[in-house]
């Protein structure tokens, strides 16, 4: 019934889409950090409307066409959150947050979702399979061969972060990359509870019940969060390192928001949770090992890593237990190959993130130790000047791309939070499918940003 590449042909959607691309939420910004939670910089200047119409496949994830419709899809499920500030709401505030709640924003929104979900989500149903025969007994199987292999290895993560040049500021930047998630936690569990759908209705009430920390404020995991995020000197304000969202964080998030919001994907919702739930406990454990190795023991807030290794061993035997094992008794085994989906969709999202964090990670650490040079700066007559506090929002690289600074300072920064200043004659080499931001700090700069030449094979 909705066709996006019929859509985009027929000029259906071109008028919603020229509305958001001059909407105020999605004006670009220009600083690193964002001030206000109704501001999302989703620059659709420069993207027409037929960048819908090619699906985004796993090869072109982490291109800025990709970072650009992400964006767009996340703020798009974000609309139905209530966010509101930590303090009066100045005029300023008053007429973001209308703003950003504005019926015909929202609708506009709205109705460039489908186009956005076919699009962003289409590469799921070409790389899972989930062929059987399956049983309750096969998937209990298949379920525990998976955990235990997970589990048989530690993290690369963590290994990776404290090894970094730079460990702290490796392990901020993967704060920020689970922070569209965390910073809200459980609002996508929230849209699968209205309705009537039997016991199992209230065995799921009972996990959401555990991540709203049972109506006490402190313990909500979110704000538990909020405070690892101030422990290591990160703000806890809703989305202030939006920038520095990945692609995959941003699709991973959403993913979550996609199956909770169609109800013919309940099935998939809860084999996906099922695996989260699993998976937590493994990963956390290390996490706040390496958390309190890298900003020392006494420094930095754990809870809300120590929590999760507890109360998900027990979210991991409820999802099957209460959930998947009654659903199938009830509903029959043609039920479990979505479940199956909603595992393989949690598992190869994971992986996905955890490339694109490890692959910024380098590049960020390289940025900083000067190792990320070119062979060539590319050929300085061509910079451009550039004006006291011009901003190159952070972006994705489509291809191996060089910066240089003919004239003048320009700080450039990859997602570490301390930009490193380039001076006239210096350059770098940023590699394709990698995050990227610049501004200007001097007077009278000139910038060079174009393809990197190609290397030389002797």
């Amino acid at each position: 019934m909705f066709d996006t590449r019929q859509l985009v042909a027929a000029e259906t959607l071109a008028p919603f889409w020229k509305g958001l691309q001059s909407s105020a939420p999605y004006r670009p910004a220009a600083d690193w950090l964002i001030s206000s939670p109704y501001h999302r910089p989703t620059d659709l200047s420069g993207l027409s409307i037929e960048a819908l119409a090619e699906p985004v496949r796993l090869e072109t994830l982490f291109t800025q066409r990709s970072l650009l419709l992400n964006r767009l899809l996340f703020n798009v499920y974000e609309q139905n959150n209530l966010y509101l500030p930590t303090e009066r709401f100045s005029e300023e505030d008053t007429r973001a947050f209308h703003g950003f709640y504005e019926p015909g924003f929202v609708a506009a929104n709205a109705v460039m979702r489908p186009a956005l979900e076919n699009t962003c989500f289409d590469f799921l149903s070409r790389e899972l399979s989930v062929q059987g025969p399956w049983t309750v007994e096969t998937l209990e199987a298949y379920c525990t061969e998976r955990l235990r292999a997970y589990e048989a290895s530690p993290s690369e993560t963590c290994r990776r972060v404290q090894a970094s040049d730079c460990p702290q500021e490796a392990a901020r930047l993967f704060l920020l990359q689970v922070a569209p998630d965390f910073i809200s936690e459980a609002s996508q569990m929230a849209r699968a509870l209205p309705g009537n759908f039997g016991p199992v209705h209230s065995e799921l009430m009972k996990i959401f019940i555990d991540e709203f920390g049972y109506g006490v404020h402190p313990k909500k995991h979110s704000t538990l969060f909020e405070k690892t995020l101030e422990s290591v000197g990160l703000s806890s304000r809703v989305h202030t390192y939006y920038y520095w969202y990945l692609p995959s964080s941003l699709v991973m998030t959403s993913y979550f928001h996609w199956i909770t919001s169609h109800k013919p994907r309940w099935f998939e919702y809860v084999g996906a949770l099922y695996w989260i739930e699993a998976v937590v406990p493994h990963f956390n454990r290390q996490y706040s090992k390496l958390l309190k190795a890298v900003f020392g023991r006494d420094g930095v807030d754990t809870l809300y890593f120590d929590e999760h290794v507890g109360i998900d061993i027990h979210h991991r035997r409820m999802a099957f237990d209460k959930l998947i094992r009654p659903m199938v008794q009830l509903y029959g085994e043609s039920v479990i190959p979505a479940m199956v989906r909603g595992i393989e969709a949690s598992r190869l999202l994971g992986d996905v993130a955890e490339r694109d964090f490890l692959a910024q990670m380098d590049f960020c650490d390289a940025l900083h130790s000067g190792q990320a040079t070119p062979a060539s700066p590319g050929d300085l007559s061509r910079a451009e000047e550039r004006p006291r506090g011009y901003f190159l929002e952070p972006q994705v690289c489509d291809r191996d791309t060089v910066l240089a600074v003919a004239q003048g300072e320009v700080e450039v920064d990859g997602g570490y939070l301390r930009p490193r200043v380039l001076k006239a004659g210096e350059a770098l080499q940023v590699p394709a499918g990698r995050m990227v931001g610049a501004r200007v700090v001097g007077e009278g700069a000139r910038l060079f940003v174009g393809a990197a030449p190609p290397a030389v094979r002797g």
